[in-house]
């Protein structure tokens, strides 16, 4: 019984012209290689970061090193808070500029001035919350909370609540703009 051979493609076969052959099928593509390589380089630096870093935390319109400048009409008057975003952390599946220890703090201190801004997912909404100042010879707490349902509008509008010692005073409307970044 005789063994036989597959039969071999004409350039694998060891003769004086398989080495010329292999040249010139190879030498084609490997000069093409550097062009098809370059070409991919936009693609590369498009898919890549800046400078090889993340880009700042973000839930909806929230992202870290934000400042906000949030104000509107309630009760007669005009209120305006500044809200910044030092950090997004995530509050009972809502995600707040403060945690809920300094959010409690914040506002069963009192504390004029201390404002939250929150992304909720879930409702895709947004919502800011400052304690105002009642007065020097007031103790009572006073809360805004600006309550924003389309996040798409530019200025984010929504509706103003004022509350003195828990209980609903007046509403209004507000607005809210994204005033720097650092």
């Amino acid at each position: 019984m005789g063994l036989t051979r597959p039969a071999l493609p004409s350039f694998l076969i060891c003769g004086p012209y398989s080495a010329a052959m292999l040249k010139r099928a190879v030498l084609p593509l490997a000069l093409s290689l550097p062009l098809l390589l370059g070409a991919c380089a936009p693609v590369a630096s498009l898919l890549s970061s800046t400078d090889g870093e993340k880009g700042p935390l973000q839930f909806g319109p929230l992202a870290v090193g934000q400042t906000w400048t949030v104000g509107g009409v309630v009760d007669s008057r005009n209120v305006v808070a500044t809200v910044t975003i030092p950090d997004l952390v995530n509050v009972q599946g809502v995600f707040a500029s403060s945690s809920a220890r300094d959010e409690y703090n914040g506002f069963n201190d009192n504390r004029a001035g201390f404002a939250v801004a929150s992304y909720d997912p879930d409702r895709r909404s947004a919502e800011f919350r400052w304690v105002g100042d009642a007065g020097a010879a007031s103790f009572d707490r006073v809360v805004y909370t600006c309550k924003i349902e389309n996040l798409y509008a530019t200025p984010l509008t929504g509706t103003l609540n004022y509350q003195r010692n828990g209980q609903l005073v007046a509403t209004g409307t507000c607005e809210a703009n994204l005033s720097g970044r650092s």
